[in-house]
């Protein structure tokens, strides 16, 4: 008899290929599985809820796989702890019933990316935040500005233009509940934090919308212009570029059932 197991998963994202299984490569999922199969005694299959790019970083991760071995909760948290890298950890491990897949169960998805401004860089936020000096117009950034396109960006649209050149899916529509902008995260002056919640999205979907709300911060892109960025005919070539990966963050995943 299968037993399944619910896990919320924290991870550095800076030395894993992204979280789907690659061969010969190295990947939180396939870090994870080989880490469960020592405890299990058997391989597992990891059903992830999301799918996140090489060096993005998660907090709340979730993901479920079905154990052969009954084992409480508890000690799939202290015992895969023991057994994972120190770029990865378990957060919480629950009973959830076999075959659950959470990625059908999400309700909805909240990602956040950290903007560093200011005249030097700084070196305990590299691998956390996107660096934007005097030369990339960080100094300057008009956060009001960011704010005035993120509300039109709210809601049901066709987000076609916020997708990867190789993210080839037929239904880009999608829905964003809130994109809150934080001037001062941290209470950090020199950190801006772009939060997004939504109910699913697309490859760099939120890398793209952090490109484009930071065009509109330096001025390049007005609340006008917000129409143009969605909707079937909106082009990869209005919104602005791919932020890079290292300042996003999933955060948390609502989900609607968990337990057996």
């Amino acid at each position: 008899m299968l037993h399944g197991v619910r896990l919320t998963i924290a991870y550095d994202g800076a030395g894993f290929a992204g979280w789907a299984r690659q061969p010969g490569t190295r990947t939180v999922q396939g870090t994870l599985e080989a880490a469960i199969a020592s405890m299990n005694g058997a391989p597992v299959e990891l059903r992830g809820a999301s799918r996140t790019d090489a060096g993005v970083h998660a907090m709340g991760q979730v993901a479920a796989f079905d154990a052969a071995r009954t084992i409480e909760p508890r000690g799939w948290l202290r015992g895969l702890n023991a057994a994972l890298p120190d770029d990865a950890a378990i957060v919480a491990a629950e009973a959830c019933e076999a075959g659950y897949t959470p990625r059908f169960d999400t309700v909805d998805k909240t990602y956040r990316y950290l903007i560093l401004r200011g005249d030097v860089r700084d070196p305990l936020l590299r691998g956390r935040a996107w660096f934007l000096g005097p030369r990339h117009g960080g100094t300057s950034l008009d956060v009001g500005a960011m704010r005035a396109i993120a509300k039109r960006l709210e809601g049901t649209h066709d987000f076609r233009a916020f997708r990867s050149a190789d993210d080839d899916r037929e239904n880009t529509v999608r829905t964003i509940h809130e994109i809150a902008i934080h001037d001062g995260w941290g209470d950090e002056p020199r950190l801006v934090a772009i939060e997004v919640r939504g109910n699913a999205f697309m490859k760099n979907m939120v890398r793209i919308l952090v490109g484009t709300l930071v065009e509109a911060g330096r001025g390049r892109l007005a609340e006008r212009d917000a129409g143009t960025l969605i909707g079937a005919d909106a082009r990869r070539d209005d919104t602005g570029q791919t932020a890079p990966a290292h300042g996003l963050t999933l955060v948390s995943m609502r989900l609607g059932r968990a337990r057996a």
